[in-house]
């Protein structure tokens, strides 16, 4: 991520003479699971500044699934056999 915003940067230095788009100051974050550079004035519309958080809160739609899963029951089923020292002995005795 370092690497892509050290890019980023000597590319606007060597190219650019104007920095006053909004191009020019960006935030560089994940978003679908990409790397993506944002302008900070498009940020300021996906930005609750006055509380600090997202407007758009997507892992809270999870919190039913959430729910779901932490209600679920399993049932564990041992696997295997029990043998007792008796029951070992005796097998031992018949395989012999």
């Amino acid at each position: 991520m370092a690497a892509k915003a050290v890019e980023w940067f000597v590319d606007k230095l060597m190219n650019e003479k104007d920095f006053s788009t909004p191009q020019s100051s960006v935030m560089l974050g994940v978003v679908r699971r990409q790397y993506k550079f944002t302008p900070i004035q498009e940020l300021k519309l996906y930005t609750d500044f006055t509380h600090r958080i997202p407007r758009e809160q997507w892992w809270l739609k999870l919190r039913p699934l959430l729910r779901i899963l932490a209600k679920h029951e399993s049932t564990y089923v041992e696997e295997g056999m029990t043998m007792g020292v008796e029951d070992n002995i005796q097998h031992i005795e018949a395989i012999a």
